[in-house]
Protein backbone atom coordinates (compact mmCIF):
# COMPACT_ATOMS: atom_id res chain seq x y z
CA UNK A 1 0.00 0.00 0.00
CA UNK A 2 1.40 3.98 -0.29
CA UNK A 3 3.01 5.12 2.77
CA UNK A 4 0.80 7.83 4.07
CA UNK A 5 1.76 10.76 6.89
CA UNK A 6 -1.88 10.52 8.54
CA UNK A 7 -3.57 6.95 9.56
CA UNK A 8 -5.16 5.42 6.75
CA UNK A 9 -8.84 4.94 6.37
CA UNK A 10 -10.66 2.04 6.43
CA UNK A 11 -12.64 3.05 3.10
CA UNK A 12 -9.24 4.52 1.39
CA UNK A 13 -7.97 1.12 2.21
CA UNK A 14 -10.86 -0.68 0.73
CA UNK A 15 -10.36 1.48 -2.12
CA UNK A 16 -6.62 0.89 -2.48
CA UNK A 17 -7.58 -2.92 -2.72
CA UNK A 18 -10.55 -2.54 -5.37
CA UNK A 19 -8.28 -0.29 -7.43
CA UNK A 20 -5.28 -2.92 -7.86
CA UNK A 21 -7.75 -5.64 -8.31
CA UNK A 22 -9.27 -3.80 -11.17
CA UNK A 23 -5.27 -3.61 -12.51
CA UNK A 24 -4.87 -7.23 -12.14
CA UNK A 25 -8.08 -7.78 -14.29
CA UNK A 26 -7.53 -5.54 -17.39
CA UNK A 27 -4.09 -7.42 -17.31
CA UNK A 28 -5.93 -10.21 -16.96
CA UNK A 29 -8.19 -9.21 -19.70
CA UNK A 30 -5.27 -8.44 -22.05
CA UNK A 31 -3.44 -11.52 -21.40
CA UNK A 32 -6.71 -13.37 -22.76
CA UNK A 33 -6.98 -11.01 -25.59
CA UNK A 34 -3.22 -10.93 -26.86
CA UNK A 35 -3.63 -14.80 -26.98
CA UNK A 36 -6.42 -14.77 -29.38
CA UNK A 37 -5.28 -12.39 -31.62
CA UNK A 38 -2.03 -14.38 -31.46
CA UNK A 39 -3.76 -17.36 -32.10
CA UNK A 40 -6.30 -16.68 -35.49
CA UNK A 41 -7.43 -20.37 -35.67
CA UNK A 42 -9.11 -19.43 -31.75
CA UNK A 43 -10.90 -16.19 -33.42
CA UNK A 44 -12.45 -18.22 -35.98
CA UNK A 45 -13.46 -20.86 -33.81
CA UNK A 46 -15.06 -18.03 -30.93
CA UNK A 47 -16.73 -16.24 -33.90
CA UNK A 48 -18.22 -19.67 -35.44
CA UNK A 49 -19.83 -20.16 -32.03
CA UNK A 50 -21.03 -17.01 -31.24
CA UNK A 51 -22.66 -17.54 -34.57
CA UNK A 52 -24.46 -20.87 -33.90
CA UNK A 53 -25.73 -19.44 -30.85
CA UNK A 54 -26.85 -16.16 -32.03
CA UNK A 55 -28.72 -18.15 -35.01
CA UNK A 56 -30.48 -20.49 -32.80
CA UNK A 57 -31.13 -17.79 -30.32
CA UNK A 58 -33.20 -16.11 -33.14
CA UNK A 59 -35.02 -19.11 -34.21
CA UNK A 60 -36.25 -19.31 -30.90
CA UNK A 61 -37.14 -16.37 -30.60
CA UNK A 62 -38.93 -16.56 -33.81
CA UNK A 63 -40.63 -19.88 -33.09
CA UNK A 64 -41.73 -18.54 -29.35
CA UNK A 65 -43.08 -15.20 -31.80
CA UNK A 66 -45.29 -17.29 -33.91
CA UNK A 67 -46.50 -19.78 -31.13
CA UNK A 68 -47.15 -17.01 -29.26
CA UNK A 69 -49.45 -14.90 -32.19
CA UNK A 70 -51.11 -18.40 -32.72
CA UNK A 71 -52.11 -18.39 -29.69
CA UNK A 72 -53.38 -15.10 -29.49
CA UNK A 73 -55.52 -15.67 -32.41
CA UNK A 74 -56.92 -18.94 -30.57
CA UNK A 75 -58.30 -16.53 -27.91
CA UNK A 76 -58.94 -13.58 -30.21
CA UNK A 77 -62.44 -15.13 -30.69
CA UNK A 78 -64.94 -13.74 -28.04
CA UNK A 79 -67.47 -16.30 -26.45
CA UNK A 80 -71.05 -15.20 -26.39
CA UNK A 81 -71.46 -15.52 -22.80
CA UNK A 82 -68.03 -12.38 -22.24
CA UNK A 83 -68.68 -9.57 -24.19
CA UNK A 84 -65.62 -8.46 -23.58
CA UNK A 85 -63.74 -11.47 -24.91
CA UNK A 86 -62.66 -13.20 -21.49
CA UNK A 87 -60.68 -9.68 -20.35
CA UNK A 88 -61.64 -8.14 -17.32
CA UNK A 89 -62.26 -4.42 -18.14
CA UNK A 90 -60.91 -1.62 -14.81
CA UNK A 91 -62.07 1.60 -14.91
CA UNK A 92 -59.94 4.58 -13.84
CA UNK A 93 -61.40 7.83 -12.86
Amino acid sequence: MVPMDHEPTEEMDQFQKAALDAVRAARALLDAAESLIKDPAAIESMVQTVTHLARSAGETVVGFAAGARDAVADDDTPSGDDPDGGYERIHVD
